[in-house]
């Protein structure tokens, strides 16, 4: 690792017409003073500090970003940014070098400046060039051996030190290592809101005080926004005809509410204040369709997750936008082979952000500066963390996770999860918000997911389960699916004529498909892919690939295509799982998070970037196709023989590929209420009907989970 920064000693340095103070990160060439954003000045020190090295991508990664990863682009752009700061009416010549398929290098010789009551062979580096006496080079020489001297001795110390704090972090990692054992406590359940209708997501303000919430009034069209004092009871409405308004965020002091107001696919961020008198105020316009977690610093600054990175309408990143000048700073860089990054929390007293990443098949939890800088990884969780609480304390990440109902408390000074909490409620919650250690709000969970038949060519739309059911299979014309009633989960068999036969199931997974000849099935969990006998449920067979599963399907001949996550996460990698020798092989095509097969011999995958791809199994060519609609669900694809059927989430699109494939979708379906999401598409042998997996909104509560006192 290479220094990234100048000691306090520098008071000066000089590089051509310019002269840079670090302390006040500004650059003046006696007619221009320009100040650095901290990012630029970062990367121009280490070009400084390093300049008889040629400074790769890599090395930037490493010290300047501190992450594990961070995008070409943002690199380039930093770049670039940096060499037009550098320019001036007197400072024209080159300052930083780029070497082809190298890196960067600085170009100028830099002069150091120090204050004076640094040695004095540490003020004059530069005196080295100059001339000098017998005299002066004994000086020198014997200053310069006792510096040495010193130099040893510290360094002799220090070795010793970092001994000790090895065996000492040794020691603490095997302690973080362990998660601490789970505690069942009761918790009461109280409800706070009256009103009938649904709540959604909901956003506390950083005081804990007050309560953002989205609503949906019983026979309304478009939702409000409820503001709602915890303390008082006190509540708020905010409506605007003919929109939806969706809660966003706060001001860093908790005095105004930030909020996204979305009609006829415009979006559009403003912000209001608590009292019942005070007016809304715009703030600029937003991406439609994305929920936003944001925090206004009071500095004429808001952080937020900004949709529409890299082309990707659904990849978010964090940035900081100034308020007057509608500029925008990158601070994180998500892998394109994820969700991106949504911002939860704002540190006020350490001056740090903590935001979520969402891979496929887990969330990740990160801390980082304002600039992007000295960015940490925190936590992994196999499921989403939606919402995170300081608690300062405690120096504590509080969060609640809505799906194993455990409350997690993370403590920052020993960098490990302090407590694991087993909730016992009454209900099932969608959304979370943690008050205190004893304390959280939550929404009854508003959701139910139901499985429909439609026949494509009569247009009967007929729900056919009765429970929370999910992952929809024909076989032949017979529907299959999985339901839960509260008690057991089941496999359900809806025959032709409408009867259905159900059995109880005792495996969980987080997807489930059946072969066309109803022999086998397959299902995925933490383990792999389990292959199973329809018959009787029993393991076959499993795949265990390497890395974290995206997506899997059944292909011709009953073999699987599955996609994983490579380790870095910057990609996928797709396979198929040969039946007949138990093999996987890996296929030449990247970033895809889907693929099935066509009767052609064809495979056709889905990128991250929504386009489609062909691969022939016979050539082994590659056909680029097109951009299919955008969709919230990427794996919400079905093919049958050489036809295509994918969900937006609102609709559904048939691409037929029988003749061609650069054909134009027809919309087969559309869901009749806005608020309905389709998850998942399937479609019956004979091609004549579809199952669609639709997630409905019904009544739910605001309430507050609190420790029972006995506990």
């Amino acid at each position: 690792m290479k220094e990234a920064n100048f000691p306090r000693s520098v008071k000066e340095v000089k590089f051509g017409a310019w002269s840079l103070n670090p302390k006040l990160q500004t650059i003046f060439d006696g007619e221009v003073e320009r100040e650095l954003e901290p990012l630029l000045f970062k990367i121009l020190s280490y070009l400084i500090i390093n300049k008889d090295e040629i400074i790769t991508r890599q090395d930037l990664i490493d010290d300047v970003w501190c992450q594990h990863y961070v995008d070409d682009n943002a690199i380039n752009r930093a770049m670039s940014e940096l060499r037009k700061v550098l320019k001036s009416e007197v400072q024209r010549g080159l300052v930083v070098k780029t070497h082809y398929r190298k890196g960067y290098s600085f170009f100028l010789e830099p002069e150091v400046i120090y204050y004076e009551e640094e040695p004095s062979a540490l003020v004059q580096v530069n005196a080295l060039k100059e001339k000098t006496n017998n005299k002066q080079k004994k000086l020198i020489a014997l200053i310069t051996i006792l510096i040495l001297g010193v130099f040893i001795s510290i360094y002799m110390f220090q070795s010793l030190s970092s001994l000790d704090n090895e065996i000492a972090n040794d020691t603490l990692l095997k302690v973080e290592t362990k998660s601490p054992n789970i505690i069942e406590k009761k918790f009461n359940e109280e409800t706070l809101s009256w009103l009938q209708g649904v709540y959604s997501q909901m956003i506390l303000s950083p005081n804990n005080s007050t309560i953002a919430l989205s609503f949906f009034e019983e026979e309304q069209s478009y939702s409000v926004l409820l503001l709602k004092n915890l303390n008082t009871g006190q509540e708020r409405k905010i409506s605007e005809a003919n929109a939806n308004i969706f809660p966003a965020g706060w001001s860093i002091d908790s005095e105004r509410a930030i909020y996204r107001v979305e009609s006829k696919g415009k979006c559009e961020l403003w912000e209001v204040g608590l009292t019942s008198s005070a007016g809304s105020k715009f703030l600029f316009e937003c991406e439609s369709s994305y929920p936003i977690n944001a925090i206004n610093l009071d500095n004429n600054s808001i952080v937020y997750s900004k949709y529409g990175y890299r082309n990707r309408s659904e990849l978010s990143v964090l940035v900081n936008r100034n308020l007057s000048t509608a500029e925008e700073f990158q601070i994180s860089s998500p892998n394109l082979n994820s969700y991106g990054d949504k911002f939860l929390y704002f540190i006020k007293n350490k001056n740090k952000i903590i935001f979520e990443r969402h891979q496929f098949n887990s969330s990740e939890l990160y801390m980082t500066d304002l600039e992007g800088g000295a960015q940490v990884k925190l936590h992994e969780a196999k499921n989403r963390i939606w919402s995170i609480n300081y608690q300062k304390e405690t120096d504590s990440l509080l969060w609640y996770d809505n799906k194993e109902e455990i409350f997690y408390q993370y403590s920052l000074i020993n960098n490990r999860i302090a407590s694991k909490t087993k909730v016992h409620s009454r209900s099932s919650y969608s959304a979370t918000y943690p008050i205190n250690n004893n304390n959280v709000l939550g929404l009854i969970y508003p959701f139910t997911n139901n499985i429909y038949k439609f026949d494509l060519a009569s247009q009967n739309f007929e729900r056919v389960s009765k429970f929370d059911s999910k992952f929809a299979n024909f076989i032949g014309e017979n529907l299959v699916f999985l339901s839960n009633d509260g008690e057991s989960t089941k496999l359900n068999t809806v025959f032709k004529d409408g009867k259905v036969k159900s059995k109880k199931v005792n495996f969980s997974y987080r997807d489930f498909k059946v072969s066309s000849d109803s022999k086998e099935a397959f299902g995925i969990n933490e383990n792999g892919i389990e292959i199973l006998n329809y018959e009787n449920l029993s393991v076959k067979e499993v795949i265990n690939p390497e890395y974290n599963f995206i997506s899997a399907s059944y292909l011709l001949d009953k073999n699987i295509g599955y996609i994983v996550q490579d380790e870095s996460g910057t990609d996928t990698r797709s396979y198929i799982f040969n039946r007949s020798n138990s093999k996987s092989i890996l296929l030449p095509v990247k970033n895809a998070v889907w693929f099935g097969q066509l009767q052609n011999n064809k495979l056709v995958f889905l990128n991250n970037l929504d386009m489609l791809t062909f691969f022939d199994l016979s050539t082994g060519l590659q056909t680029q196709g097109f951009k299919v609609k955008p969709s919230a669900y990427k794996h919400s694809l079905s093919i049958n023989q050489n036809k295509v059927y994918h969900s937006t989430g609102k609709a559904i699109y048939e691409y037929d590929f029988t003749k061609a494939v650069d054909i134009l979708p027809k919309k087969v379906f559309e869901a009749s209420k806005a608020e309905d999401a389709i998850i998942n598409v399937n479609s019956s042998s004979s091609g004549s009907s579809l199952t669609l997996e639709i997630v409905e909104l019904v009544n739910n509560e605001l309430v507050r989970l609190s420790l029972e006192k006995n506990d």
